[in-house]
């Protein structure tokens, strides 16, 4: 058992995608697991020369069993994602999907942006997933959350609710805009006093270090998370994922 654990452990590393490198934008991301196994996931998906589509998952439960509903999500993601500009049509088909395979008890929040490179419009949806930030001084606030109304994969068992309740977000991307998405594991992070890191914790971090680049940010707050739980263990998947507009 603890060989074939850290066997899914390192395949589960592998599957972890390369970061786009495109003119005009830093991408950069971060993945923690908790244990050996993780039900967290993301995904940078070429749609087309200019178009790149961003995916972030978290399944409910820990370990091996939210392991493999993880690696199933993530493949059905990456596979309709293909031809698919319209972020709230993916989920939708995913939820169609995977809902019929989950048993009523487990279910996934995921969230879906799709970035056209070339007019720098950012379309997105969310289902059930942590609201991104998007953040920029020159903007008013300069700190927004970005969530449109979107429900969980798996509860809609019919497929019907799902695309009623999805909305898609357009954005007209700036320079200076960063854009960071995160799964439930940094906010919740506790110390050993059960004190959460807090989403006012990440948008101030955010906003005071906007201007430096997008690596150099994700590794300030992975060690500013670090720093908060101390001596407690780390309880849940931490996942991060950024871009900058240059």
């Amino acid at each position: 058992m603890r060989k074939s654990m850290k066997m899914a452990t390192k395949r589960q590393m592998r599957m972890l995608p390369k970061v786009p490198k495109v003119p005009g934008f830093e991408f950069h991301a971060l993945y923690v697991p908790a244990t050996n196994v993780s039900g967290d996931f993301y995904d940078f998906i070429q749609i087309n020369d200019h178009t790149i589509g961003l995916t972030m998952g978290d399944v409910s439960g820990h370990g091996i069993e939210a392991g493999i509903i993880m690696g199933m999500a993530k493949k059905a993601m990456q596979i309709y994602a293909k031809g698919r500009e319209s972020p709230k049509d993916m989920l939708s088909v995913t939820n169609a999907d995977l809902a019929q395979d989950l048993d009523g008890e487990t279910f996934l929040s995921a969230s879906y942006g799709v970035i056209d490179t070339s007019t720098r419009v950012l379309k997105f949806a969310r289902a059930g997933h942590n609201p991104p930030y998007l953040v920029n001084p020159a903007r008013t606030p300069a700190v927004t959350e970005v969530k449109p109304n979107g429900m969980v994969i798996g509860v809609d068992k019919t497929g019907q609710r799902f695309p009623a309740v999805m909305k898609e977000e357009t954005i007209q991307l700036q320079t200076g805009d960063l854009f960071f998405q995160y799964t439930d594991g940094l906010v919740e992070a506790p110390d050993r006093e059960k004190n959460e890191f807090g989403d006012e914790r990440v948008k101030d971090l955010l906003l005071r270090n906007h201007s430096v680049s997008v690596i150099d940010l994700i590794n300030l707050i992975e060690e500013s998370v670090h720093s908060h739980l101390g001596s407690a263990p780390q309880e849940d998947d931490i996942t991060l994922i950024a871009f900058k507009v240059m």
